[in-house]
């Protein structure tokens, strides 16, 4: 079943908000596979704004959500946020089904917003996301 959901370098998602390879091991950059795996590409697909590796021939490959940076986080943009959310983690083809979604602006933080989600992967596992984004 890992072997659908792939396998990949892992990435090290710092508290400053970079993020780099993850050199933990003896041997070189770390791996992730399976359902942690789908976790780091869902992620980077949310945060990597769509269109911005067009040169790198994904052009499709991304999401909107940049497109509400600096916009009020009322009713209606949080509605638009959980669309491109939900259009993103579809995109993915390991992904079969978007089970819940919930975006919510954080009171805490004005100008973030948390995400969770659930998905269905095609082996019929349920994967947890969550992130916070930061649209201020």
């Amino acid at each position: 079943m890992a072997d659908e959901l792939k396998t990949d370098l892992k990435l090290a998602f710092k508290d400053t908000g970079e993020i780099d390879l993850d050199w933990s091991t003896d041997t070189g950059a770390a791996t992730v596979s399976g359902k942690d795996n789908l976790v780091q590409a869902l992620t980077m697909r949310l945060i990597v704004y769509r269109g911005h590796l067009e040169q790198l021939g994904h052009g499709r490959y991304g999401s909107r959500v940049a497109d509400l940076i600096g916009e009020p986080l009322d009713r209606q943009n949080l509605e638009l946020l959980r669309r491109y959310v939900r259009q993103a983690l579809k995109e993915d083809p390991r992904v079969q089904e978007v089970t819940s979604l919930r975006v919510s602006a954080r009171p805490d933080l004005p100008g973030a917003v948390d995400v969770r989600a659930s998905v269905r992967a095609i082996t019929g596992d349920e994967v947890e996301l969550g992130l916070a984004l930061d649209l201020g």
